[in-house]
């Protein structure tokens, strides 16, 4: 059931979002009216658990525990045939070969024209924390968890049916588990990812899933191990459901709700911006799914998802070969011993901005918000503060654009610094036939992260070029050649020394260094004393 039609005016009560999971570290870049931002048109919740990347988790001669793609095929036809407008939807499911291994697409078996109706899923069809409250063993458990752990909670009890269960058909089109770093042992967290931001997430939000899960073993699972079997509620069978939750949990605006959702949550992912949306409608009574762009019969059809490489790792196990919505954050603060501070303060206030921020930056374009904020925690001349903007790309002096830029630049190369492999390494590992899945997901997260890195250098580089100079003590510019000029010059001239040695000696033997010398007589007679 997607909504409880009764609550559908209290939508509080339908869905509460909890802070597990679901609140992202970071923060989206914001207009100088104090509103987010909607380059990236994804929210909070968007941002980590919207729906997964790619079809479910993928089979590989590397990936335990993932099984057949041509068995999942027939398993999804299955599925979509006990469901009448899925049957008629336009798509079917095939099988796509990429460097993790097999996957499960759907392509376009007519053409689609943009905004047209791909699919409509039936309410009904669609599982949300209402129908975890109604399962008959854990609903008492789930109505007291957020929506996620919910969800949870109820694939668990519905797997431990097996065939019995209603949903049976629902659940066998879903992986065991995903490949996400949550399930990844401290040791894989700490090699693969060294160096990377996604890194200090996965060992946070590991921590908060076995907190989640302990708090639940404590207050219930323990108290009746006849009810709540160690082998289906134990903590490796609950983070490899809640893996499977995260990763293919669609959330629907319109309805403020997660949901697991027959084929279209299985269905591939795109952050280019060229794929399809969905959400709850609620005069179909139905989630539909609109094409973004005219599809041909043939071509894959995907659904948008602007989330970076590393919150895809995260939330879904998968990273895509190419996301033009990958960024990684670049933290921004005022300094606390300036002089400034408080009027710099209050003028960020205004802005929408505090004291400390993070910015995202991508790899084809200047973090022009990020330039902004480190102009105005760094210029010293309270005149120049009403030149700062942050809508337009406004250089306030050559002095404080040069400081700002080496800061940028600094912080870039300390980023790379901090891998262990450098950038042509992975390029390598990369290509590796024989590269282990996890090995292969935590190259491709640090592939994006130090193309954006190396581009943002580049780019800095770029705009340091054309100013012709270095701060001095007196705060004017000097050319930054001038000591290599002066050390060429002396060079120069140390060929012709013996010659202006002997020269000057001679010059002084004629006495042409005398300051009368070559100078006419004076004639002119002293003055009379008297």
């Amino acid at each position: 059931m997607l909504l409880d039609k009764s609550k559908l005016t209290s939508q509080g009560s339908v869905c509460r979002p909890q802070p597990f999971l679901t609140i992202p570290r970071g923060r989206a870049p914001r207009c100088a009216h104090g509103q987010r931002a909607r380059q990236n048109d994804w929210s909070a919740y968007h941002r980590l658990l919207t729906v997964s990347l790619a079809s479910s988790v993928q089979t590989s001669a590397t990936g335990a525990g993932l099984y057949d793609v041509v068995a999942k095929i027939t398993k999804i036809k299955e599925l979509a045939g006990t469901v009448a407008p899925l049957a008629q939807a336009p798509i079917e499911p095939k099988r796509f070969v990429g460097s993790i291994g097999d996957r499960v697409g759907f392509i376009a078996t007519k053409e689609i024209a943009q905004d047209g109706v791909i699919m409509t899923i039936p309410e009904d069809a669609a599982i949300t924390s209402i129908d975890a409250e109604k399962q008959e063993l854990i609903g008492s458990v789930a109505a007291g968890c957020s929506e996620l752990i919910a969800l949870t909670l109820w694939l668990l009890a519905e797997r431990a049916k097996a065939e019995s269960s209603q949903y049976a058909r629902l659940i066998q089109t879903l992986p065991e588990r995903t490949q996400t770093p949550l399930l990844w042992s401290d040791a894989e967290i700490e090699e693969l990812l060294r160096g990377s931001p996604t890194q200090a997430e996965a060992r946070s939000r590991a921590a908060e899933l076995r907190a989640q899960w302990q708090a639940l073993h404590d207050s219930t699972f323990s108290k009746d191990p006849q009810r709540f079997s160690p082998a289906v509620f134990g903590y490796d069978a609950f983070a490899a459901a809640f893996s499977v939750v995260l990763g293919h949990a669609v959330y629907l605006p319109s309805a403020s709700c997660f949901a697991l959702l027959p084929v279209a949550s299985l269905m591939g992912r795109t952050g280019n911006d060229n794929g399809s949306n969905l959400d709850y409608d609620a005069e179909r009574g139905a989630v539909v799914v609109r094409a973004g762009r005219p599809y041909r019969e043939g071509q894959e059809v995907l659904l948008n998802d602007p989330r970076p490489n590393g919150e895809l790792l995260l939330a879904t196990g998968m990273v895509p070969e190419t996301n033009m919505a990958d960024f990684i954050e670049f933290p921004a603060s005022l300094i606390p011993a300036d002089r400034y501070f408080s009027m710099k303060t209050q003028i960020l206030e205004t802005l929408g901005f505090g004291p400390q921020e993070r910015f995202p930056v991508f790899a084809d374009r200047m973090p022009n918000q990020l330039l902004s904020y480190l102009r105005l925690s760094r210029v010293s001349d309270p005149a120049l503060f009403a030149k700062v903007s942050f809508e337009q790309d406004v250089v306030l002096s050559q002095l404080n654009e040069y400081e700002i830029l080496q800061l940028l630049m600094g912080d870039c190369r300390e980023r790379l610094q901090a891998y262990a492999t450098s950038y042509e390494e992975d390029i390598k590992a990369n290509q590796r036939p024989d590269l282990p899945v996890r090995e292969r997901l935590a190259v491709k997260v640090r592939l994006g992260e130090k193309k954006i890195i190396n581009e943002t250098m580049d780019a800095v580089r770029r705009r340091l070029a054309p100013i012709r100079g270095i701060p001095t003590k007196s705060g004017s510019m000097q050319d930054p050649n001038s000591d290599l000029m002066e050390i060429f010059d002396t060079l120069e001239s140390i060929p012709t020394a013996p010659k202006k040695l002997l020269d000057g000696f001679l010059s002084w033997a004629r006495g042409e260094q005398d300051p009368d010398w070559g100078k006419p007589a004076n004639d002119k007679k002293p003055p009379r004393p008297w």
